[in-house]
């Protein structure tokens, strides 16, 4: 199952500050302990992994106390990065979605 969120305000550590569309964002993809899958976006992997790691998010919170990088992709702007992650989580198959996220 993957968890999936509205897409409306954007957790805290999603919220660009003015001028950072140039960034490169990523999409990535989480398992938790409980076996349960999260897709997400970001413009600092690494950050966002340990923000992810010690609860700092309501919706991975819940997915046990492991979790687990599965797959992550690189894209040229934080733009797409969303979109892609929007569409995944639109396709509510997580197969599928690490199948994408592993094509270079």
């Amino acid at each position: 199952m993957v968890e999936q969120g509205t897409h409306k305000p954007l957790v805290g550590s999603s919220t660009l500050p003015p001028g950072t569309s140039f960034l490169n964002g990523w999409v990535y993809m989480l398992r938790g302990s409980n076996g349960r899958h999260y897709i997400g976006s970001t413009i600092n992997l690494e950050e966002r992994l340990v923000q992810h790691r010690r609860g700092h998010t309501y919706t991975t919170r819940r997915l046990g106390a492991v979790i687990e990088l599965l797959a992550s992709r690189c894209f040229e702007t934080i733009e797409e990065a969303r979109k892609v992650e929007r569409q995944l989580k639109a396709k509510k198959n997580p197969g599928l979605a690490l199948f994408q996220l592993q094509q270079p």
